[in-house]
């Protein structure tokens, strides 16, 4: 189980970029946390970052200082924490149903795509996830074993204490709405007041709490954004990754691959005996039930959604499914109905991936998926779909001729390997796609192209497009031509901006090497050949100081007032009117969604006579 675990978590973590925005972001983060050795404000381009407190950023930066600047030390806090959620789903499907059971459960939360992702990424969520499975665990094993509670209730709220140090209030609504609507649904609701809870706001204040205090005594402005700003991106349209109501049903029913439409159907297959859930002995089913609805109701509920929100679903689920698998392998009799639909749908869904590079070849398809997709990953999508939809229906009809010739031991034990290794598969088939899209969307070639050029110390500034993985890739902040700051993807950032913009500043050298002016040719790098008598007349270097955060007019301003040149980087769409603004400057390097431009040193006075 942890050996499959190291391999889907581990194998070729840093071999992709950091992927826009988030992952570019939250490295930056841990590394100027690094470099400047303040470890109370998170920064972002030199700009307090208060989005997220700061623990998984010391996660990040001490895997940084002991392993050194690499997609790998960035991704490896959360493929520890994968791998740990690996041992507490066992430890706690254990503790409910036995090690049978526990070690499904195990290989089935390690084989799941969400987790697969949310492993190797730099997030938050994974770690959240941890801490979240570690209060439910504490919880369970304070209701039914005999260890002592007092240390039981210790870990609950001081797990619950660290996760909202990880990711802010949420960290203790999930577990502690989860354990009230549990305790609820079997009308004993008065047992939680058998909760050290004394003792355990004290440690949760202690865990949860300094960092919160001491941001906002430096920042005090930091407590309105925490509560209020913090309310509003959950219940109003404000969120600028808002969903529908039924957001999370394809991102249960993906990923949670292959074993959503088998949970499904077995859900179906005991409707009728849902009631059942309330009797004592079926009180670990009820928990994980109520657990994983809580978690999907909040977050559906809410106006805020991404992906990775409701992983710590998967935790829950995982054993759940676990549970059910072992109504495959009772007896002799006739094989569960839930399994052979749920193979069936499995190939039905590989029949329609399989046809799916089809759609690509409509005109809508293809307007759409040029605006979004680099064109070097499409070339690759349709052979990639074409082979994951004959895995499916593979395993799909693998499944059901098991299902109809086999029984007892070996029924179960040949389609719960066959699901195993759907995920294994199919991320086998996706890795050139993933290494191409990753290649082609990160910041890495473009910070290659810029170090390697002669305008490699030239300031850059994003035109209403900002790349967030380029400051950690160059090690030093990027400038933005912005309307509100929304572009560097930071609500803090966004809300604060007008104060922040007078703050923040690049710090330049002026004369030699970073006042010099460029010339290209086309479809060539830029020249810039000088001679030694030139180099002695050029103005000694010194440190000047250009804005950070600027709006049009200013940008238009310091195209025509800078002592030394800059790189201007704007959409495709957007590079005509970039150009109108900065009145003069010249194309260096364009990729599929984007060009840079360098705008010359403006000329002094002597030099203009």
């Amino acid at each position: 189980m942890l050996a499959a675990a190291a391999c889907l978590f581990f194998v070729g973590l840093g071999s992709l970029a950091l992927v826009e925005p988030d992952e570019g972001r939250n490295a930056e983060v841990a590394r100027e946390m690094l470099a400047s050795g303040d470890w109370l404000i998170p920064h972002f381009d030199t700009i307090p970052y208060l989005d997220k407190p700061a623990m998984f950023f010391w996660l990040v930066a001490g895997s940084f200082r002991m392993w050194g600047l690499s997609e790998w030390a960035a991704r490896l806090p959360s493929a520890l924490a994968a791998t740990a959620t690996v041992f507490l789903s066992w430890l706690l499907a254990k503790r409910m149903f036995g090690g049978r059971v526990a070690f499904r459960a195990g290989l089935v939360w390690a084989t799941s795509p969400l987790v697969i992702a949310f492993a190797r990424l730099v997030i938050f969520d994974m770690t959240l996830t941890f801490l979240v499975t570690a209060a439910l665990t504490c919880f369970w094993f304070r209701e039914t074993s005999d260890f002592p509670q007092r240390w039981l209730d210790a870990g609950l709220f001081g797990a619950m204490g660290l996760a909202t140090f990880e990711k802010g209030p949420v960290g203790f609504i999930l577990p502690l709405l989860s354990i009230v609507a549990y305790q609820a649904a079997r009308g004993r609701f008065r047992d939680l007041k058998r909760l050290h809870w004394g003792m355990g706001l004290v440690i949760f204040a202690a865990t949860g709490l300094p960092w919160f205090v001491s941001t906002s005594i430096r920042h005090p402005e930091f407590l309105r954004y925490a509560l209020w700003e913090t309310w509003l991106r959950f219940a109003s349209a404000s969120a600028r990754r808002s969903g529908g109501p039924f957001y999370y049903v394809p991102v249960f029913l993906g990923g949670f691959l292959p074993w959503s439409f088998f949970l499904l159907f077995a859900a179906w297959n005991h409707l009728k005996k849902w009631k059942a859930l309330k009797d004592e002995a079926h009180k670990a089913e009820l928990f994980l039930v109520v657990t994983a609805a809580v978690i999907f109701v909040f977050f559906s509920i809410g106006r805020s959604k991404l992906p990775g929100y409701v992983l710590p679903a998967m935790a829950p689920l995982s054993i759940l499914i676990a549970r059910v698998w072992e109504d495959v392998g009772f007896g002799d009799g006739d094989r569960p109905d839930w399994l052979t639909a749920g193979f069936g749908a499995l190939l039905a869904l590989g029949l329609l991936t399989a046809a799916a590079p089809q759609l690509l070849h409509a005109a809508s398809v293809q307007a759409l998926a040029a605006r979004k997709i680099p064109p070097q990953v499409l070339g690759v999508i349709g052979p990639s779909l074409f082979s994951s939809g004959v895995i499916l229906a593979a395993l799909g009809a693998l499944g059901r001729n098991l299902a109809a010739r086999r029984r007892g031991k070996v029924l179960s034990l040949g389609t719960f390997a066959a699901l195993a290794l759907t995920t294994p598969l199919l991320l086998v088939r996706w890795i050139q796609p993933l290494r191409t899209y990753a290649e082609a969307s990160s910041s890495r070639q473009l910070s290659r192209t810029v170090l390697a050029s002669p305008e490699r110390e030239l300031p850059i500034y994003g035109y209403y497009y900002f790349r967030t993985g380029l400051p950690f890739y160059l090690s030093r902040p990027v400038g933005l031509v912005t309307a509100g700051a929304g572009e560097t993807t930071s609500n803090y950032i966004s809300s604060e901006w007008p104060s922040l913009r007078r703050q923040a500043f690049l710090r330049v050298q002026s004369g030699n090497a970073a006042a010099t002016g460029a010339d290209t040719t086309s479809g060539g790098a830029p020249q810039r050949d000088k001679g030694l008598a030139q180099q002695a007349s050029e103005p000694a270097r010194r440190e000047i100081d250009l804005p950070l955060l600027i709006d049009a007019d200013e940008l238009q301003a310091l195209a025509r007032s800078s002592p030394v040149p800059f790189l201007v980087m704007a959409r495709n769409t957007h590079v005509a009117q970039a150009a109108q603004t900065l009145g003069r400057a010249d194309l260096l390097w364009t990729a599929w969604d984007y060009s840079i431009l360098e705008v010359p040193a403006a000329r002094s006075k002597g030099d203009a006579k």
